[in-house]
C-alpha cells in the first residue's frame, strides 16, 4: 500500500502548516508557563494554577519533539541537493548566527525584565534575588560585560539544533544518499521508535528538570537528537509517512497514555516512559494527520511558513514585556493569558513583516534566507 505515502518532490503544504501551528504552540506554552508550578521562568504569576501547568506540559512534549523532528526531516531534503561542507556552513547562518545575536541583543531584555521579576535563572537553576533596580540601558553594558548574565533563553533550541547537525551529520548524509522507499512498512516497525524514546529518556534521565542549559542537560540533548534522526528517517523513508497517515488515531491514542504516565509521575521511571511514548505519538499523529488532510497551496501560508523562524526568535521579548505589565494589574488569569497569546502574535508577526521581512541585515540575523534579486 503507497496511496497514502507521500510523492517525492511535491509541496509538502502539510509540512508547512505543522511549523506555522508548532510556532504558535510555542508562543501559547510560553505563556501559559506563565501561570504554572514549574519555576524557571522569566515572569511567573504569583498564583500558579494545576489546569496550565498541564496544559504547558501538553504543548512542551507536543511542540518540541516535533520541532526537532520536522528539523531532522528538512535536513535530509537539504542534504540531497548540497554537501555535507555546504550544510553546515548552511546551518551556522541559519542557526547558530540567529543564537549569537540573540544572546547579544535580545538577551539583555530578557535577563533585564527576569531580574526587575527578582528572578535569576542561571547554569545552576534559578533563586530569587532582589529585583534589579537600574534602568536598562544602565544594565545593558553589564550584561555584556559579565559572562554570568548572558542567557539564551529561548533560544536553547537553536544551539541544541546546531550540535545535534553537527554530530548526526555522518547519518543525516547517508540518509539523503538512500533511494526513496515508497513501501509501507508494517505496524510494529512504525511503532517502534516509542519504546526507543522511551529508553533513551530513561537511561539519560531526560527532560527533568526543565533547565536546558546544556551543561546539566545532556540527557535530553540526546533525546532530542534522537527525534531528529526519527525526522531524518521519515524524509527517507515516504512509506513510512503513508504508515504514519493511516494509523494517526493510533498514535494519538499512544500520545495520550504517554502523556498520562508523564502527568501520573513526572520526574520519574514511569513519567520518562511517557516522554518517550508521547514524543513519538505526538510526531506520528503530528505528521499522519497533517498528511491526511494538507491545506492548499496559498500565500498566506507561504507567508506564514517563511515567518516562523523570525516568530520563534522574536517572540519572547514581546511576550515578557506584556506579562511584566500585565500581572502587577491582579486582572483574571484567563484574561491575562488570553491577552499575552493575541497581543504577542499579532506585535511578532509585525514586527516580522515591518521591520525583518523587507530588510537584508534582520533576515540574516533571525536565521532566514537571502531576498532573491
Amino acid at each position: 500500500m503507497t496511496d497514502l505515502a507521500p510523492r517525492p518532490g511535491s509541496r509538502r503544504t502539510d509540512l508547512d502548516l505543522l511549523r506555522v501551528v508548532a510556532c504558535f504552540a510555542i508562543i501559547v506554552a510560553h505563556a501559559t508557563l506563565i501561570f504554572t508550578s514549574e519555576p524557571r521562568y522569566h515572569v511567573k504569576s504569583a498564583s500558579p494554577h494545576l489546569l496550565p501547568t498541564v496544559i504547558y506540559e501538553a504543548f512542551r512534549i507536543g511542540t518540541i519533539p516535533l520541532f526537532f523532528a520536522l528539523a531532522g526531516w528538512g535536513s535530509v531534503v537539504a542534504l540531497r541537493r548540497r554537501s555535507g561542507a555546504r550544510f553546515l556552513r548552511d546551518r551556522a547562518e541559519r542557526i547558530l548566527l540567529p543564537l549569537v545575536a540573540g544572546i547579544l541583543l535580545l538577551g539583555p531584555i530578557i535577563r533585564f525584565i527576569e531580574l526587575q521579576q527578582g528572578r535569576n535563572i542561571g547554569l545552576g537553576g534559578w533563586r530569587l534575588v532582589d529585583p534589579l533596580t537600574t534602568g536598562l540601558l544602565e544594565f545593558l553594558p553589564r550584561y555584556w560585560g559579565r559572562l554570568n548574565l548572558l542567557t539564551w533563553s529561548h533560544l536553547w533550541f537553536l544551539a541544541y539544533l546546531f550540535i545535534i547537525s553537527v554530530v548526526l551529520l555522518p547519518l543525516l548524509q547517508h540518509l539523503a544518499r538512500q533511494v526513496v522507499s515508497m513501501r509501507m512498512p508494517g505496524r510494529m516497525l512504525a511503532f517502534l521508535p516509542a519504546p526507543a524514546l522511551a529508553v533513551v529518556a530513561v537511561a539519560g534521565d531526560a527532560y527533568w528538570p526543565n533547565l536546558s542549559n546544556l551543561v546539566q542537560d545532556w540527557g535530553s540533548l540526546v533525546f532530542y537528537a534522537a527525534c531528529v534522526a526519527l525526522g531524518a528517517w521519515l524524509a527517507a523513508w515516504p512509506g513510512l509517512e503513508g504508515r504514519l497517515r493511516q494509523d494517526a488515531p493510533l498514535f494519538l491514542a499512544l500520545a495520550a497514555l504517554g502523556f498520562a504516565l508523564m502527568v501520573a509521575a513526572p520526574d520519574s521511571v514511569t513519567g520518562r516512559i511517557g516522554v518517550g511514548l508521547c514524543a513519538w505519538g505526538a510526531i506520528g499523529a503530528s505528521f499522519g494527520y497533517a498528511g491526511r488532510h494538507p491545506p492548499a497551496a496559498s500565500r498566506a501560508l507561504s507567508w506564514l511558513g517563511g515567518s516562523t523562524m523570525a516568530v520563534y526568535v522574536l517572540h519572547h521579548v514581546p511576550l515578557l514585556l506584556i506579562a511584566a505589565a500585565l500581572l502587577p494589574l491582579a486582572m483574571p488569569g484567563a484574561a491575562a493569558w488570553a491577552i499575552i497569546v493575541v497581543a504577542t502574535t499579532a506585535i511578532t508577526l509585525a514586527a516580522y513583516r515591518w521591520l525583518v521581512e523587507p530588510f537584508a541585515a534582520p533576515r540574516l540575523l533571525v536565521g532566514m534566507p537571502r531576498r532573491k534579486a
